[in-house]
């Protein structure tokens, strides 16, 4: 994937975070992170291991596809 690609999937998370009102910081302790951990992620989803990926989309209660579309 492209850097484009990857900036795309860093909004959707960001934009479905917001929309269910979760914080950095509550989507860190979810996945047992810390908060800049999750930020530096959030921010860099394309040096993300692939099971983080599914995490966060789990957390977000959004399929990996759906995320990635």
């Amino acid at each position: 994937m492209d850097d484009k690609k990857y900036q795309k999937i860093s909004i959707k998370i960001r934009t479905m975070r917001a929309i269910l009102g979760y914080s950095q910081e509550y989507m860190a302790q979810e996945l047992g992170i810390s908060q800049n951990v999750y930020s530096h992620n959030e921010r860099n989803i394309g040096n993300l291991p692939l099971n983080r990926i599914y995490q966060i989309a789990a957390i977000l209660n959004i399929s990996v596809t759906q995320l990635l579309e």
